[in-house]
């Protein structure tokens, strides 16, 4: 099985449990407008703390390059608050996804009460995560092309070692560092330490696009201003909702592979191989 072909069928799993539930939905869409509002506070106050700066720089006739003296710490605010409200809410997902592939009852209130219980661990991981991400960007910027490369080989090794924090968080209430070593030790147990993806969501999602890029050519052929504007908005919604249901497609795929990596039990209307392949050997 190629692997847009095991994509596929791993979206398509995963969402006929979305298609049930469709009230899964919610909380991808509420992370996105708090990382939106989250983001705008951040980059208001920012702008707003650097304005002495500038003033002073512009004053001294210096040249000022944007942020300089808080650009890292900058970074690491930034990163810490979105991860922290990213993490919250796939904690949130991964809870209710999984009781629902159980045949629970699990209600969104519940799931949001449970990674409110678990908001110090969540703070934790988020200030984690932030440091590596702030490390990386400043490795990428100081040593050019060499940064980029060691950035690239870094973040694949921390992506596959992180992909289990939020359900281990969810249901083992690990500190940060404990909850990596875990997620680690769970993928390497399973699928081994050399691995490569045998799946791509956002390969699939981008092809899933390519319908919306299509409807707005067809608007912006037709010349008329009324429309292109059409075509644009049909696009940003369709964008948006695809966005949306991808966020919680893989939220449903990590809670029944969570389930798969810890009692090898494969959910209801998930398909054994697809687990078991999901990484391959390089």
């Amino acid at each position: 099985m190629g692997r847009i072909t095991r994509s596929w069928e791993l979206v398509k799993q995963s969402f006929s449990v979305l298609r049930d539930d469709r009230e899964l939905l919610l909380l991808p869409i509420a992370s996105g407008i708090s990382c939106l509002l989250v983001s705008a506070f951040l980059l208001l106050g920012g702008g707003l703390m650097a304005l002495p700066y500038v003033k002073s720089s512009l004053a001294a006739d210096s040249h000022w390059r944007p942020g300089a003296p808080l650009i890292f710490p900058g970074i690491f605010l930034f990163y810490a608050a979105n991860y922290f409200v990213i993490v919250f809410f796939n904690v949130a997902l991964v809870n209710v996804a999984a009781s629902r592939l159980l045949g629970g009852h699990a209600t969104i209130r519940d799931s949001m009460r449970l990674a409110w219980e678990r908001k110090g661990k969540i703070l934790e991981w988020a200030l984690l995560a932030a440091t590596v991400g702030t490390i990386l960007r400043l490795i990428e910027q100081r040593l050019d092309w060499l940064g980029r490369l060691v950035v690239k080989l870094i973040g694949v090794a921390w992506t596959l070692a992180s992909y289990f924090v939020a359900p281990v968080l969810a249901f083992e209430n690990l500190g940060p560092i404990d909850a990596l070593k875990h997620s680690a030790r769970l993928f390497r147990d399973n699928w081994g330490e050399n691995v490569v993806g045998g799946f791509s969501f956002g390969l699939t999602f981008f092809l899933l696009s390519l319908p919306g890029f299509a409807l707005f050519a067809l608007a912006a052929a037709s010349g008329r201003t009324g429309g292109l504007l059409l075509g644009a908005v049909v696009l940003v919604l369709y964008l948006l909702l695809l966005s949306v249901v991808s966020a919680t497609v893989q939220g449903i795929f990590v809670a029944a592979l969570y389930r798969y990596a810890t009692t090898r039990q494969v959910a209801p209307g998930f398909k054994l191989e697809n687990f078991s392949m999901a990484w391959q050997p390089k």
